[in-house]
């Protein structure tokens, strides 16, 4: 995977991690922390192309966070790592343009140089004038995506096209339901309580996606296939 992609990745679920941080009460921050670590390391595990150094940061600073507390018999960490999962899963079911199959293109990765500054993070420099190098370079990349935070980039874009289908979503449904079996067998977590609200976020998703638009320069759009049974 590109680094410049990587580090606009890396900002976007910065900003999604602020933004989940506020859906708890304070009092639960230090498990909200802990919830976006645990859900953002088994992520990285199941997603190609991540960077080994990604994953072994993340798992460090998962091990780092259960050091100091033990949560696991803890019924209010659970409830908030299973509400984390959730609303992480329903972060790649938004119509933004991260989840659009032409981000990178509308976004030039082959022309953007910031991925040699995120080498240098990923590789150990944590100094604030390259963070805020970085940061500067992917807000400057994001003007070309205006609807990267936004759930409605199908209603202003033609050429929004969602990543996932109804026929290739039972791949996310799948990384999601080992994450889950994951969380239950390390932290007795509800699985099928999140495998109920997966299922539903699943054929909402299946009633709701926009029909795809037709390439520019084909007169009539293609059929689309017989939507999977579980949809």
């Amino acid at each position: 995977m590109d680094l410049s992609f990587l580090a606009i990745l890396h900002e976007l679920n910065e900003r999604e991690f602020k933004r989940k941080v506020s859906l708890f009460p304070e009092e639960l921050r230090f498990f909200v922390v802990l919830a976006g670590g645990i859900t953002g390391l088994e992520n990285s595990r199941r997603t190609e192309g991540t960077p080994t150094a990604v994953i072994r940061d993340a798992e460090g600073f998962v091990s780092k966070l259960l050091q100091m507390i033990d949560p696991r018999q803890d019924d209010a960490f659970r409830s908030v790592l299973e509400a984390y999962l959730l609303e992480t899963m329903k972060d790649e079911l938004r119509n933004s343009c991260v989840n659009c199959r032409n981000f990178s293109r509308c976004l030039d990765v082959g022309s953007l140089t910031v991925g040699e500054l995120f080498r240098r993070r990923i590789n150990g420099e944590e100094s604030e004038r390259l963070k805020t190098e970085i940061r500067l370079q992917v807000e400057e990349a994001l003007k070309k995506t205006p609807f990267a935070e936004s759930d409605e980039a199908h209603r202003h874009c033609t050429d929004f096209t969602h990543h996932h289908t109804p026929s290739n979503i039972g791949d996310l449904f799948g990384r999601y339901t080992q994450i889950a079996r994951v969380l239950q067998e390390n932290f007795g977590t509800d699985t099928r309580s999140i495998l109920n609200e997966m299922v539903s976020l699943n054929l909402s998703f299946c009633g709701e996606t926009p029909p795809r638009p037709p390439h520019r320069d084909t007169a009539t759009p293609a059929p689309h296939g017989p939507p999977p049974a579980d949809c």
